[in-house]
């Protein structure tokens, strides 16, 4: 259990070097694009190809910082992040014993994390409802004891703050850096 927590620790996305991605992308996709938009130029089918590929990425670090906002804001209010799943299905937990875990979106939760938690004092948050657009601030604010100590706008000076200290948490391919004329 040591062992998990402590990797999880270290690879928080404050400090964590994502790696190249691994898949190429389907040449099909572009021909889908360029056949349905048909005024677009290779050069625009290629941003959007890269743009859909960096949004996805972006997409797949959210829950991670998500998580580490939480951690960093919850700290000093008696709650800690279970990081690298130190306590199974339970991301956070309170100086008190109250078990937390969360999601990034009301639609993210699968059928194996929700039995889990019957039986259980295991408690659920998510940020977002996925067909309203509306963030559940109040709510965690509330299980956490602290009125007003996170926000939507907290979270995103936090995210934003977190990319500008470590870009590694979030992959550019090179091929995107050449089309915007950048390197690094």
């Amino acid at each position: 259990m040591k062992a998990r927590f402590l990797h999880g620790y270290n690879n928080r996305p404050s400090v964590r070097v994502t790696n190249r991605m691994r898949t190429k992308s389907d040449p099909i996709v572009d021909t889908l694009i360029q056949a349905r938009l048909d005024a677009l130029k290779t050069e625009e089918i290629l941003f959007i190809r890269f743009g859909h590929r960096l949004s996805m990425a972006a997409e797949n670090i959210i829950g991670l910082i998500l998580e580490e906002y939480i951690h960093c804001s919850a700290l000093q209010h008696g709650w800690t992040c279970c990081w690298g799943s130190a306590i199974p299905s339970v991301d956070f937990c309170s100086s008190e014993g109250t078990l937390l875990q969360i999601k990034n979106r009301s639609n993210t939760e699968n059928s194996s994390s929700n039995k889990i938690r019957v039986g259980t004092e295991i408690r659920i948050w998510f940020r977002l409802s996925a067909y309203t657009g509306e963030t559940r601030w109040d709510g965690l604010n509330d299980i956490i004891g602290e009125p007003d100590l996170m926000s939507e706008k907290g979270f995103h000076t936090f995210a934003a703050d977190l990319i500008r200290r470590n870009p590694s948490v979030l992959f550019v391919e090179e091929e995107l850096l050449h089309l915007l004329g950048r390197s690094e």
